[in-house]
C-alpha cells in the first residue's frame, strides 16, 4: 500500500538562505550522467561504507570488552561519523543501490547509531531544497547564540527526529526506528549491573552527536558572522577527507548532491568557474 503523502507546514520553521547552485551538467558527449567517471564502482563504494560502519561498531564492543578504551573511543567516533556518512549517501541515492536496498540500510544503519535514518532523509532533503520560503531543519542551529548552543546541540538530534517524523510520508517506519531508539536506551540502563558496554556505547554516540551538532552550529562551514542561515563557504583542508569524512566539501555537495562525497574533488575544474562568480568565504585550515 502506498504510504500517505504528508504536506509539510513550512511556516513552522524559519526559511533557509542557500540559493541553488547552477553547476554544469555532468553529461559528457551526450552520455547519461551516471556514466560519468565520478560514478564508477558505486557498488564497491557502497560495500566499503556499510562495512566500515559495521566493523567500527563491532570493533568498539570488542575493544571495550577487553578494556582497551584508547582504541574503543576512536572506534565509537568512527562508528558514528562513518555511519552517518553512509546514511547520507543512501539518502541521496548516490551508491547505485535499489530503493528497497536503500530503505533497508537506512533503517539498519540509522538504528545502529540510535538514529532514524528515514527521519534524517526527510530533514536532509529539506536542507537541499532551494527557495527563500523553504525551511532548513538542519540549519537552524547556525543561528543560535553561543549561550544557547550547548542546549541546542544536546537537543539537535531529537529536533531532527521530531521534524522528520512529523513530515515523513513513512511515519510508521520512522516510528519503529524511534521506538528502537527508546528501547535500546532503557535496555542499556537495565544491563548496567551486568555489563556497562551498551551504556558506554550509547554515551560515546551521544557525545559524538553533540560534537557534530556543535560543528553544524559554529563549525567551519557556518555563517561566520554573516546574517544568513547557510552562507557560501568553502573549506580547504589537507586532511578534510579523513577528519570530516569528506563533508568538508559542503558547497560542492550542494552543487552535485548525487555524486559520492569522496569523488567531489574530481569535479574541481567543473566548479571553479561557478564558484568564482559567487560571494564565497574560503576557509583554509592548517590540517
Amino acid at each position: 500500500m502506498k504510504p500517505p503523502t504528508v504536506t509539510p507546514d513550512w511556516s513552522r520553521r524559519s526559511a533557509r538562505a542557500l540559493p541553488k547552485i547552477e553547476a554544469p551538467s555532468l553529461r559528457r558527449d551526450g552520455r547519461p550522467s551516471v556514466e560519468h567517471p565520478v560514478f564508477r564502482h558505486l557498488r564497491r563504494l557502497a560495500v566499503f561504507l556499510i562495512a566500515r560502519s559495521l566493523f567500527a561498531v563491532a570493533g568498539f564492543f570488542v575493544a571495550a570488552s577487553h578494556g582497551w578504551w584508547l582504541l574503543a573511543l576512536p572506534l565509537g567516533a568512527l562508528a558514528y561519523g562513518g555511519t552517518l556518512t553512509a546514511v547520507h549517501h543512501l539518502i541521496h541515492g548516490s551508491l547505485g543501490l535499489s530503493p528497497r536496498v536503500r530503505r533497508f540500510w537506512l533503517s539498519v544503519l540509522g538504528m545502529l547509531v540510535v538514529e532514524s535514518g528515514h527521519a534524517l532523509q526527510v530533514t536532509h532533503l529539506a536542507h537541499h531544497r532551494s527557495g527563500d520560503d523553504v525551511p532548513d531543519p538542519e540549519g537552524y542551529i547556525e543561528n543560535v547564540s553561543w549561550k544557547q548552543l550547548p542546549m541546542a546541540a544536546a537537543m539537535f538530534r531529537y529536533r531532527l527526529m521530531w521534524w522528520g517524523w512529523t513530515f515523513s510520508p513513512r511515519r510508521r517506519r520512522v516510528g519503529v526506528e524511534l521506538a528502537v531508539h527508546g528501547v535500546v536506551h532503557v535496555v542499556s540502563l537495565g544491563l548496567v549491573p551486568v555489563t556497562p558496554l551498551l551504556w558506554a556505547y550509547l554515551t560515546v554516540i551521544h557525545v559524538a552527536s553533540f560534537v557534530f551538532a556543535l560543528l553544524a552550529g559554529k563549525g567551519p562551514q557556518t555563517n561566520w558572522g554573516r546574517a544568513i542561515a547557510s552562507p557560501f563557504v568553502r573549506v580547504h583542508t589537507a586532511l578534510g577527507a579523513i577528519a570530516f569524512f569528506s563533508h568538508d566539501q559542503h558547497l560542492e555537495h550542494h552543487a552535485y548532491p548525487k555524486v559520492p562525497l569522496p569523488r567531489l574533488r574530481e569535479l574541481k575544474a567543473d566548479l571553479e568557474p561557478v564558484f568564482g562568480d559567487l560571494d564565497i568565504i574560503d576557509v583554509h585550515l592548517a590540517v
